[in-house]
This record gives C-alpha cells, sequence and structure tokens, in this order.
C-alpha cells in the first residue's frame, strides 16, 4: 500500500466510527511508542511511521477533511457525520391560526345548515314496540304502536319477557308481535 493509500483509522488504531476523544488518545499512544526521540530501541524507519501518524491525525482531526477522506476512500460518511453534524432539532410550529379558521368555518357551516334544512318529521311508526314508543291498545288487549302525536293510550317504559313483572307504576299489556310484554306509563 502506498503512502497515499494508507487507511488512516488503521494508522491511528481506531475504527471509522471513532469519536475525536479516541482518536486523540491512539494518537498520543501511538506517537509515545514510534517517536524518534523516546522510543526505547531506534528504528530506522521510525521518522516515516511518525509521518504517517501525524499525517493521519491531521486529516482525522479536522472535520472537513475527515468528511472528504471518507467520502473519497471509505465510503462510510453516514456514520461519521453523526459525530460532527447531529441532526439539529427543530420545534415545529403549531398552526393555531389555520385550526381557527377551519374550526370557524366549520361551525359556520353547521349553522347555515341548520337555518337552511327542513324540520325533521317524527318518525312513523314501524310497528316494533320499543321504549319510548306511543301505543293503543286494540280489541283483543294487545299494545299496538301509533304516532305519539295522535291519541294513545301510553308510552312504553321498558319490554320485559311473560315470565317477569312490570314495575308497579306501568301496566303490562302483550306485544301484538307475541315478542312479549310492554310496560305502558298510562297517559293522564
Amino acid at each position: 500500500m502506498s503512502q497515499q493509500n494508507k487507511n488512516y483509522y488503521e494508522v491511528l488504531g481506531v475504527t471509522a466510527t471513532a469519536s475525536i476523544e479516541q482518536m486523540r488518545a491512539a494518537y498520543r499512544d501511538k506517537v509515545r511508542i514510534i517517536h524518534p526521540d523516546s522510543a526505547v530501541v531506534a528504528s530506522p524507519t521510525a521518522s516515516l511511521q511518525m509521518a504517517e501518524v501525524v499525517r493521519a491525525w491531521s486529516t482525522l482531526s479536522d472535520p472537513t477533511l475527515r468528511r472528504a477522506y471518507d467520502e473519497q476512500f471509505l465510503d462510510v460518511q453516514s456514520e461519521v457525520d453523526e459525530f460532527f453534524q447531529p441532526t439539529p432539532i427543530v420545534r415545529g410550529n403549531f398552526p393555531k391560526g389555520l385550526i381557527g379558521w377551519i374550526l370557524a368555518i366549520g361551525i359556520a357551516g353547521v349553522l347555515v345548515l341548520n337555518v337552511l334544512s327542513d324540520p325533521i318529521a317524527p318518525a312513523k311508526p314501524d310497528g316494533l314496540l320499543q321504549s319510548g314508543s306511543c301505543v293503543v291498545i286494540d280489541a283483543n288487549k294487545l299494545a299496538v304502536e301509533v304516532g305519539c302525536e295522535d291519541d294513545h293510550y301510553g308510552v312504553v317504559r321498558q319490554l320485559i319477557g311473560f315470565d317477569m313483572t312490570c314495575p308497579s307504576d306501568t301496566e303490562a299489556i302483550r306485544d301484538r308481535q307475541g315478542m312479549g310484554q310492554a310496560c305502558v306509563v298510562p297517559s293522564q
């Protein structure tokens, strides 16, 4: 491997995701070991090794140079960028004005539709007794549903089975369809 193609991370003995503090510690350790003046045994290549370590440190310690080095030689920019340029946290603005306008338009729309619409006609009797149904008693003494705007005997409070009893303030009348008894509150 030529001098230009040496992996600077390997020269320092760190990984490509190492932090600046980790690289600084590795650089200092390498310098203590290979520096020509402090080495226990002088090596004929100590000066060249020292130059490689200094070149690696000067490149990797500068965020701009490190990014350029990684893009050119390693293709690991995304892992290294998180140490140098963390994604800023941007607080979003809540669209209070927009929400207010949408709410105002919605309320205005409901009011306009209420004014323009026809009144709701009372529901026609469907023949099925339920709580709140107005009833009359036919010739067979069975409860038959009628419209509450018509004359009626009373209003159904609840429907119960044949084997049950209605509350004392209601009158038990058999359902015309044979489904049980209607507890009717008589009209005054």
